[in-house]
């Protein structure tokens, strides 16, 4: 292994794909289905690829966090990546049901909340990530 790959340099390139993932899921991805696939398509589609995002992930929240456990100076930053992780299963397990049952029920104001709490979650959750990649960054 090159002398340059880091248990710090690996928990960075994992905290950047978790960023970059997340930004271009929100930035991108969302955005795209919304305005190309056919009315009524969305919806389902998202409901299948959200339990799959949120896994993937909390995932690599964790798997940024493990190589900087060994050097105790980041534990703010492990800190920070566990709780995102906590963010994401919170979202799959308790969140997108219950968003998913209110949108079936049609209780559209509950939807509506649950959607926004979702959304507002998710921004905290990017904004942390953001927060500990620049500060493993310099």
């Amino acid at each position: 292994m090159p002398d340059w790959f880091t248990l710090h340099i690996a928990a960075l390139l994992l905290i950047a794909a978790l960023f970059g993932g997340m930004l271009a899921f929100m930035g991108l991805f969302t955005p795209l289905v919304f305005t190309r696939l056919p009315e009524g398509a969305a919806g389902p589609f998202l409901r299948a690829v959200f339990p799959v995002y949120y896994r993937v992930c909390g995932i690599l929240s964790l798997l940024a966090a493990l190589p900087l456990v060994p050097a105790r100076a980041y534990m703010p930053e492990v800190t920070t990546l566990v709780l995102v992780a906590g963010g994401f299963i919170a979202a799959n397990t308790v969140l997108r049901p219950a968003a998913e049952r209110a949108r079936d029920d049609g209780r559209d104001a509950r939807f509506r909340v649950l959607h926004r709490v979702s959304v507002l979650l998710h921004l905290v959750q990017f904004g942390a990530v953001a927060v500990v990649l620049v500060r493993l960054a310099q």
